[in-house]
């Protein structure tokens, strides 16, 4: 798409006043002038900074006229804000750090670059940068995505939307903006696309049940992209105009939605580049599937596989030796299906019921789940132990490579009958690399003894001693 550094700015300017049309097919709502006149007469404004080209391509707009997007001219109320998850392509970095951050340091745009500082969000924000002389991106704070993940054995879940995100860059973003804001309203800017305006619309809607709970406006939110009308293709020559970069979309390697985030091929072609990466996502999807077989990265495929047919042997090469070489760890894995209620239940008993009558053993409930590290040593260790559990148990061990290709070894104490029958409950000791905390939700202990009650366990860890 050729154009000159000026070619998206030919399309009918923005008017303070009277922003330009939405494009079509975007709702209205998304990109409305109320929206814009809302961001506008906000005493503080924001753009989500996520290093990708979306975001950049409205940095580098913003930096050549505030005024039109709503923003003082001297930029006095404006802040570029990063939240960082800790597990970003270095190139994505890089070019942040060789080709934006002059840009700020010469106008003088306040950016700040902020990480979550633990686990839960009581530990609160850590600022590792706030300064309108930016010198340095960093790459990762106090708590990182990763150390989430494998803290907790589980890849990110691809039903669950984007909790990741919102969890990683969602809170940051706005505990560090309502931080500085002082119970004013702030406004918000988001580089999603004209493509994306679906996005914007489920982002709208967050705000709207957020603001509900506050009790008052805490964001405005506003998508000056989907305004332009600036689709993806139109978004990526822009910043290559700019910038001369050919710059990627901003995302974790860990990404269940990659294939969204990049075309597959490319996806393929920087896990290539950076095998190291690829190796530590390929070591927690393993974990991952070890205590829920089930639990790839992708839906119904492994990122295993295809890191494998893309013949990424230094990649695979890596997640071998990293299996051999770290330690590992027995891990007990205990899961109780819970049945869900009928539909009659709901209507007529409102959100909490409790009675057994009105429970569906094909509808499925709430799933409690707990894992426990029963021993950790070397992988020779782990495995000794669990062919002990197989002989106390008068079990086999279940060596499963139909759906990872390296297999996974388990020991079972107890099977539910099928995947689809709810109302009951599993029991099994598998082996993988350590390093899961042992954890419990919340009314594990209550439901498991209500579900097996009557039952005797069949095993102990110390039987396998």
């Amino acid at each position: 798409m050729a154009m000159t550094s000026l070619t998206l700015f030919d399309t009918p300017a923005v008017d303070v006043h009277v922003p330009a049309p939405v494009p079509s097919g975007a709702p209205v709502a998304v990109a409305s002038a109320d929206a814009f006149e809302k961001f506008r007469s906000t005493p503080r404004k924001s753009l989500a900074y996520g290093l990708g080209v979306d975001s950049t391509a409205l940095l580098l707009a913003i930096l050549d006229d505030p005024v039109r997007f709503g923003i003082a001219a001297d930029f006095s109320d404006f802040s570029v804000i990063t939240a960082l998850t800790g597990f970003e392509f270095p190139d994505t970095i890089a070019h942040v750090q060789e080709h934006i951050l002059p840009l700020l340091r010469a106008k003088r745009v306040r950016h700040a670059q902020v990480a979550r500082a633990g686990h839960l969000e009581e530990a609160g924000v850590q600022v590792l940068s706030d300064t309108r002389l930016p010198w340095k991106q960093f790459r990762r704070g106090r708590w990182t995505l990763m150390d989430e993940l494998e803290a907790n054995g589980t890849v990110p879940q691809y039903a669950g939307g984007h909790k990741c995100s919102q969890k990683f860059k969602g809170f940051t973003l706005d505990t560090f903006d309502q931080m500085q804001a002082g119970g004013q309203t702030v406004g918000k800017l988001f580089g999603y696309n004209a493509d994306e305006y679906k996005r914007a619309a489920k982002a709208n809607k967050h705000q709207v049940r957020k603001d509900k709970k506050a009790g008052h406006a805490t964001f405005a939110l506003d998508y000056p992209l989907i305004r332009l009308g600036w689709d993806r293709a139109a978004v990526e020559g822009y910043v290559k105009e700019r910038t001369g970069l050919t710059m990627a979309k901003s995302y974790c390697p860990v990404c269940p939605f990659s294939g969204v985030c990049s075309p597959q091929p490319d996806h393929l072609k920087r896990l290539r580049k950076y095998p190291d990466l690829a190796a530590r996502v390929l070591r927690l999807e393993y974990v991952s599937m070890a205590l829920n077989q089930n639990s790839s990265l992708y839906k119904d495929d492994t990122l295993f596989r295809r890191v494998t047919d893309d013949q990424n042997t230094e990649a695979l090469g890596q997640f071998e030796a990293r299996l051999d070489e770290e330690d590992w760890s027995v891990y007990r894995v205990q899961r109780a299906y819970t049945a869900g209620r009928r539909p009659q239940c709901r209507e007529a008993h409102g959100d909490r019921c409790t009675k057994p009558a009105c429970r569906d053993n094909s509808i499925k409930g709430t799933v409690y789940r707990s894992v426990k590290t029963v021993r950790t040593g070397t992988r020779a260790e782990a495995g000794a132990f669990l062919r002990n559990a197989s002989v106390a148990l008068n079990r086999p061990v279940e060596h499963s490579a139909d759906a990872h290709g390296l297999g996974i070894d388990r020991v079972r104490n107890r099977t539910r009958p099928d995947g689809k029958t709810y109302g009951s409950v599993e029991d099994f000791y598998a082996i993988a690399p350590a390093g899961v905390r042992d954890k419990a939700r919340d009314g594990f202990a209550a439901v498991w003894a209500e579900m097996t009650s009557g039952e005797q366990s069949r095993f102990s860890p110390g039987d396998a001693s």
